[in-house]
């Protein structure tokens, strides 16, 4: 069996890698093989997922690594599983020929969660990773593509995964597990992978965090400041935060964000729009049987209204001490200065260091 699990982002893919990873060995003596490749991130494979098309070149480096993967797995009588949150991007054709090139029974595991409370801590996540937009217009982007959104209508990416020619589709309902009071690692370990419940690591060790919101606000105006972060640094805004701001600054930004008159704001999402009752009528209707937990009634997803809280831009920039801090905040990391250079000198022997002990390893 080849179990590939795609995610997406802000459905507990974290918590679940972090666990795989620290389970790699009690895993392999269960009879599942999850390969010890990460580069830029240690506990997944995001290495393997991305740039897609290079599935489809026979000579590429991505096609000999996942030969090499395989053939560890089938020597040793292992099943197979990946995870990374980049191959919920693949195309049909990519995921096909991972299936073929690994040559065991392929199972895709999809997360789903209510696309109301996604689309809110999806837009602050992808601030640390460099998105600029307010959560208004991140918000009217998503609501003007409507159907199309990948966020508000899941089923743009599930019904793609499900038309994949020999593979199956298994949808983790992410609103019901909470609902009954379950931890996901346990219920991919024991419904997934057929398992006995495995030891869960440290909640702390995981770097998936949430920022306060005040702090991922200040770091959309720094990306705005800075123009295009990823051309001086290949570390995102968010580790650089993480490791270089001290707890008493990131409190003074916090602090001064919140200070400022009139520019904490709010929208409201309700649940009861017709465009998320038609998704979530359209999952059960053709996917129920996909469903893990089966859901005891007619409903995935939340009920309510899911508020989304933010701060408007202009009157953040039009604040002086704002204005001050993010002055001495953009001086701080700013290209080619010491803080920025040293993360990425650190980030790049890091990868150097991993890919070194994955030869090693062979």
């Amino acid at each position: 069996m080849f179990v590939l699990h795609v995610g997406p982002h802000k459905t507990a893919t974290t918590w679940l890698q972090h666990n795989f990873h620290a389970n790699a060995r009690a895993l392999e003596g269960a009879g599942w093989f999850y390969p010890q490749t990460g580069e830029r991130v240690r506990v997944a494979h995001h290495d393997l997922s991305d740039n897609a098309a290079e599935i489809l070149d026979d000579a590429s480096e991505k096609v000999a690594e996942i030969r090499r993967i395989a053939e560890k797995a089938r020597v040793a009588g292992l099943s197979l599983l990946l995870s990374s949150e980049g191959f919920r991007n693949w195309k049909p054709a990519e995921i096909a020929r991972l299936r073929d090139l690994v040559g065991q029974e392929m199972r895709i595991v999809y997360c789903l969660r209510d696309p109301a409370s996604l689309l809110y801590s999806f837009w602050a996540q992808q601030i640390k990773t460099g998105q600029k937009l307010s959560f208004p217009a991140f918000r009217n982007r998503h609501f003007k593509a409507r159907m199309k959104s990948r966020i508000l209508n899941p089923l743009v990416e599930v019904e793609a995964l499900a038309g994949i020619a020999g593979t199956s589709l298994t949808l983790l309902v992410y609103d019901e597990i909470r609902r009954r009071n379950l931890d996901i690692f346990d219920v991919f370990t024991t419904e997934i992978l057929d398992l006995p419940p495995l030891p869960h690591v440290d909640e702390t060790s995981t770097a998936n965090e949430r920022l306060p919101l005040e702090l991922a606000e200040f770091m959309r105006l720094m990306l705005i400041q800075a123009g295009d972060w990823r051309s001086f640094s290949d570390v995102n805004i968010g580790r650089m935060f993480r490791h270089f701001l001290a707890d008493d600054v990131c409190r003074e930004i916090v602090d001064t964000v919140r200070a400022v008159p009139g520019a904490g704001a709010s929208i409201k999402i309700p649940r009861k729009r017709p465009l998320f009752r038609q998704v979530e009528k359209r999952l059960l209707r053709r996917h129920r049987a996909r469903l893990i937990p089966a859901p005891g009634s007619e409903q995935l997803f939340l009920d309510g209204v899911q508020i989304c809280d933010f701060y408007r831009e202009k009157r953040l920039l039009a604040d002086p001490a704002v204005a001050a801090l993010l002055d001495r905040m953009s001086h701080l990391f700013r290209p080619k200065g010491p803080r920025v250079l040293l993360a990425n000198l650190s980030r790049g022997a890091l990868i150097g260091w991993r890919r070194l002990l994955k030869r090693l390893r062979g």
